[in-house]
Formats: C-alpha cells, sequence, structure tokens
C-alpha cells in the first residue's frame, strides 16, 4: 500500500461508483417515457402480459389466444415479472436500464482480470454507458439489453473457469452453458454466441469441454423446441427469410444459393465498412446507400487493426471476443431484411472495448518505443467520452418529443375504439400490436398480397370488424391494403376520420364481402 493511499477494495468501489453515477446521468438523460414507435416492442410487452396473466406463451390479441412463437421467450419471460406487478411500461424500461448497467459492471471485472490497469477497464466500462445505439436500445421494450446482459455474464463466467479443476466438477461450466442457452432464448442471434464458445475450446484444445457444452447447449434448446412442436407453430420464423428476396415484398420469391451468397457478402462488408463506424464513432458520417469509398475501407481498417491489438491484450480469453465477432457478422449478414447498424447494437460494446483497450496498447507501445519514461495513463482517454454528446442530446429531444402527428391520429383511433367499442371486436391495421396497446380490442393484419379477393378473404377468416385506413409510412398499407379498399369501397363504408394526415377507421361490411366473393 506504500505510496498508494487506496488499498484494491476501495478502489473497486470507487470505479464501481464511478459507473453508476455515469449510469445514472446518461439513463435519465435519454430516458424515454413513451412506447417506442416499432411494432416489436409492444409484441414483447403483450407476451409478457399473457404469461404473467397465466395464458403461457401466447397471443392474447384475439380471442383463441393462439401459442405464439413469433419471438424467442426469453425476454418475456423476464418482463413478466415485473408485468405481475405494473402495468405501466417505464418500470419494464428501467428493467432494461439496469440490464446495461449490469453488462458494464462484468466488463470492468472481466477486462481488469485480463491484467489491464483497473483505470483502463473503467474508461472501457464507462463509454459503453455513453453510446447512442446502445442507450437508444435499453429505454424501449426490447431485447437488446437483457441479451447483452446474459452474454457478458457468460463469458465472464467462462473466465472464471479453473483450468486446473476437471470442468465436469467446475461449477461455472454448468453456469455457462445455462447462460449461453438463455441468451439463444432471448434472441436467436444467440447462436453467435454458442459458436464463439465452441471455438474458444477447440482453439485451446479443451475437446471434452467442446463436447460437454455442444451437448448441454442442445439439451437446454429442447424443451422450446418440442414445445413448438406440440403447440404446432412451428420454429423459428428467421431461418424462413434467409432465402427470401424481400420480406416486405413476398411476391417476390425466394432467391438461389448464389444470390444468398452474394448478399451475404455485400451486408458483410456493409456491417465492417460502415455499420461499425457509425456505431462506435461518436463523429462518423455514414450513407448506407452510396457505394463504399476508399476512405471508409481505410478508417474500417484501422478501427479492425486496434480492436484487434486490443483482443490480442485479452490473452487466450481473446479468442472469445474473436470468435463472437466473427460469428455475430456471420449471423446478420445472413438477414435478408435491410438491418444497416441495428442488429449491431448487442455487439457494440465489445468492439468498443476491444477499440478502447487496443488504443491504450498501441500508445503505450509507441511511447516506450520513444523512450518516454512516463507510462501512458488511460484516464486521458476520458476525453472520448465527451465526443458522445452531440448524439446524446439529439437522444434526448427525440425521446422528449410528443408523437408525431400520424401516429398521434393512429393512437386516437385506437382509444376511442377502446371507449366504444366491445373488447372482442376485430380491428385490422398495419401495425396491430401498437394498435392493442392502445385499443385494448382484438387484432389482425392484413395479407401482403396484390391479389385484392385474396386480401379480402384473408379480413373474412380472421373475422375483421373494422379496418384502419393510416399513413404511418409503410409502403405496405398503400400497396396491398389500398387498392384492396378502392377496389370495393362498399364494403369499407367511414366511420371516424380524423385529418392532417387523413386517418381512417372504417366498417368492414363482413356478410357482403362473403357474399361477394363466395
Amino acid at each position: 500500500m506504500k505510496g498508494n493511499p487506496l488499498t484494491k477494495g476501495p478502489r473497486i468501489i470507487y470505479y464501481t461508483i464511478g459507473l453508476v453515477v455515469l449510469f445514472l446521468i446518461t439513463f435519465t438523460y435519454i430516458f424515454n417515457k413513451k412506447l417506442d414507435l416499432n411494432g416489436d416492442n409492444a409484441e414483447y410487452y403483450v407476451l409478457a402480459t399473457s404469461i404473467a396473466g397465466g395464458h403461457g406463451y401466447s397471443d392474447i390479441t384475439n380471442e383463441a389466444h393462439n401459442p405464439s412463437n413469433i419471438f424467442p421467450p426469453g425476454y418475456p419471460l423476464l418482463m413478466s415479472v415485473v408485468r405481475i406487478f405494473t402495468d405501466s411500461i417505464v418500470p419494464q424500461k428501467v428493467l432494461n436500464g439496469l440490464f446495461l448497467l449490469a453488462s458494464a459492471f462484468l466488463f470492468f471485472f472481466f477486462i481488469r482480470k485480463n491484467k489491464l490497469p483497473d483505470a483502463m477497464a473503467f474508461v472501457a466500462s464507462a463509454v459503453i454507458l455513453l453510446n447512442y445505439q446502445v442507450l437508444h436500445f435499453s429505454t424501449m421494450m426490447m431485447s437488446e439489453m437483457s441479451f447483452l446482459f446474459f452474454t457478458v455474464l457468460s463469458l465472464w463466467l467462462l473466465s472464471k473457469m479453473e483450468e486446473e479443476k476437471p470442468f465436469w466438477k467446475d461449477p461455472y461450466f454448468y453456469l455457462v452453458i445455462v447462460t449461453v442457452a438463455y441468451a439463444y432464448h432471448i434472441r436467436t442471434q444467440g447462436i453467435a454466441l454458442a459458436a464463439a464458445v465452441i471455438g474458444y475450446f477447440l482453439f485451446t484444445k479443451r475437446w471434452k469441454q467442446l463436447l460437454a457444452f455442444a451437448g448441454g447447449f442442445v439439451v437446454c434448446l429442447l424443451p422450446w423446441a418440442l414445445r413448438n412442436k406440440i403447440a404446432d407453430v412451428g420454429q423459428s420464423r428467421y431461418v424462413s427469410m434467409i432465402a427470401m428476396s424481400n420480406p416486405w415484398r413476398p411476391e417476390e420469391g425466394t432467391l438461389g444459393a448464389g444470390e444468398v451468397l452474394a448478399r451475404f457478402l455485400e451486408t458483410f462488408k456493409m456491417l465492417v465498412t460502415k455499420a461499425v463506424p457509425d456505431s462506435i464513432l461518436p463523429y462518423a458520417s455514414v450513407d448506407y446507400n452510396a457505394a463504399t469509398t476508399t476512405g471508409e475501407w481505410g478508417m474500417a481498417i484501422l478501427l479492425f487493426a486496434l480492436i484487434g491489438i486490443g483482443i490480442w491484450r485479452f490473452g487466450r480469453l481473446g479468442y472469445l471476443f474473436l470468435f463472437y465477432i466473427l460469428a455475430t457478422f456471420g449471423v446478420i449478414s445472413l438477414f435478408s431484411t435491410p438491418s444497416e447498424n441495428r442488429y449491431l447494437t448487442p455487439l457494440l460494446p465489445f468492439l468498443e472495448a476491444g477499440l478502447l483497450t487496443g488504443l491504450y496498447t498501441a500508445l503505450s507501445a509507441g511511447m516506450k518505443k520513444m523512450n518516454i519514461a512516463k507510462q501512458f495513463s488511460p484516464w486521458l482517454l476520458l476525453v472520448v467520452l465527451f465526443f458522445s454528446y452531440p448524439k446524446l442530446e439529439r437522444l434526448h429531444t427525440e425521446n422528449n418529443t410528443p408523437y408525431p402527428p400520424n401516429y398521434r391520429n393512429y393512437f386516437a383511433i385506437a382509444e376511442e375504439v377502446h371507449k366504444q367499442l366491445p373488447a372482442n371486436t376485430v380491428v385490422c391495421s398495419r401495425k396491430p400490436m401498437l394498435f392493442y396497446m392502445f385499443g385494448k380490442t382484438a387484432v389482425s393484419s392484413y395479407l401482403w398480397t396484390e391479389d385484392d379477393k385474396a386480401l379480402i378473404k384473408g379480413l373474412i377468416d380472421s373475422k375483421t370488424d373494422y379496418v384502419v385506413f393510416e399513413r404511418l409510412g409503410y409502403s405496405s398499407t398503400d400497396r396491398y391494403l389500398y387498392p384492396a379498399i378502392q377496389n370495393n369501397l362498399e364494403l369499407f363504408p367511414v366511420v371516424m376520420r380524423l385529418p392532417d394526415p387523413d386517418t381512417y377507421l372504417l366498417k368492414f361490411e363482413r356478410e357482403k364481402a362473403i357474399e361477394k366473393f363466395k
């Protein structure tokens, strides 16, 4: 303790307090009390409500309460614990924030375990709490933060395994299997985490651990797979999306193997040259629609060189980072939807931790090479924290802005339906789960088909009573729903209209439709 007034224990406490204070400042500054305008977060809430209400993992927006598998069950199960006590969405958002804070803590302990200064571990963990993209998802009811937590927890548990102890006697080994499996049950993207652990055991030549982990992981997947088979709801919907030309336009059909490979390579290039710099460099300006420039390639090479140096500093555990990054890039590149940097969100803390560790290592080596006696201080890297402010200010403004007029109209119609119509009234709309959050009525969606007859028969089959024609900006409304209404105006009399922009509640004359299309 000579020359240092603080013992190791108190230093850790101060670093921990520092992370908590930073989290409270950033999270409260950007916090969004409103429902996010993507339908997925409402879907998660509805599934959590179903679990909390004793209906199992089901779609409670219809009378049948059909079993669902639209998302893996892990995140709604976590949400259901909060949902038992309150129907407010604010505590659900706070829960996500706590997952983010816990992830930062685990990153701190993981990094310092690799013989890096505590100050370096603190800075790398603090940057996670200032990333625009990560904070954006931390304040909505989406699975990214819980997935991040279980991912970091898995890697931290793996780092705690004792090499001299037989793995079957090491409780950390079994915890790794459980946490990796749970991460997969939060997001199917978690298959990349399982691949990273297998890669780690492979390259460290721990063959028995590899086989035992793979077997344990598969066993943990069986209950959900068997449940889906018994409920006859199929398996993951993401598998079928891989070969689709465009999931938003199913009439365009599927792609051949060569086309899937070409799209994979193009997406992989986009992630490396555009999505990563856009996500971890505060002032990066990226045009996802433009061709990749030489400058973007140069910046990507520099970034990944530094990340590579950082991964190298993690020693053997660096294999975990490397394989997880590569496997995640591979999984994302298989998606058929334009993703830009959205699906990178749970990976960004790993990239940033690697980048800052690499930057610290490179600068330290440079000073040593120049025979500078003084060591490079990790505290100097705190300057990067201040670069995050403009994006955080933008996020603060966005999250404190009222709903735009098109959504205000949409939600106003939903609230009116809730006031005046029975709960079993079936309302068809483009974003049915968002409508349900305000309307509390049975909902459905229309078929994405240019065949008017097929679309209207779909409304008949779903026992639709009303249809909402909105201006939310989705192409499917004008491409599929609008022509069907225009060509069959007698089946859709106007019940309610809100202006600026025009948003309609239409009565669906189901009996007339049955007569017309029988």
